[in-house]
């Protein structure tokens, strides 16, 4: 019976060998070394990238009011090339149908103008009345039918307009999807209009108060 045991347990049954004593390897604690050593190195590059995410949207965020003046121009003078191209049209008689496209350009063109100039009484009645002009996807269906009006002119400077339609509307697009702080940052730049406005007015008032004081000495 002795010789039809497995081969493992008779391994198992000799036994370490008399007076010999095992010792573990001089070589184990390397890795628990080498991990430390890993992350020692992943740590500074972890917080690199941080830092590296967080100066780029700094910098994103810093070319905002730039970009927000050169929109401000765009629109306004798109707004105003606008209105001359609808008097011209409506003042050429045309058919009763583009007659009335004309007077809703002008309309459109009117309330863009009323938009960008920012002035605080306009500027809350816009956002309660026509808070689509705030959406990024609103903005665009707007501009993009500002363009087929003035298309529909069907005339040299009526296309031209209506093209630049487009691409300002492509432009609006870009900074209020890149710039999502876009309305917020706006508002500031429009608070700090109306302060600089209300100062220069109270500068006359008290200019005007002072020389009519020194008039009737």
């Amino acid at each position: 019976m002795a010789d039809q045991q497995p081969s493992w347990l008779s391994k198992d049954e000799s036994g370490p060998p008399s007076g010999g004593t095992t010792e573990p390897p001089a070589s184990a604690p390397e890795p628990a070394a080498a991990s430390i050593s890993v992350s020692d190195q992943t740590a500074p590059s972890t917080t690199e990238s941080a830092s590296a995410g967080a100066g780029a949207s700094t910098v994103d965020e810093s070319d905002l009011p730039k970009m927000i003046f050169v929109m401000r121009l765009a629109n306004m003078g798109l707004a105003v090339t606008m209105i001359v191209c609808s008097i011209l049209t409506m003042i050429s008689l045309p058919t009763p149908a583009v007659w009335v496209l004309s007077i809703y350009a002008t309309c459109g063109a009117l309330l863009i103008c009323v938009l960008e100039t920012q002035l605080k009484f306009l500027r809350v009645m816009v956002a309660m009345n026509f808070g689509f002009l705030f959406n990024a996807i609103w903005r665009f269906l707007f501009y993009v039918l500002m363009g087929s009006v003035s298309w529909a002119f069907k005339n040299l400077f009526g296309r031209a307009v209506g093209i630049a339609f487009v691409a300002v509307a492509f432009f609006n697009t870009y900074i209020l999807c890149r710039y999502p702080s876009y309305r917020k940052m706006r508002e500031k730049i429009a608070e700090e209009e109306d302060k600089r406005i209300e100062q220069r007015i109270s500068k006359d008032v008290k200019k005007k108060a002072v020389s009519s004081m020194l008039g009737r000495k």
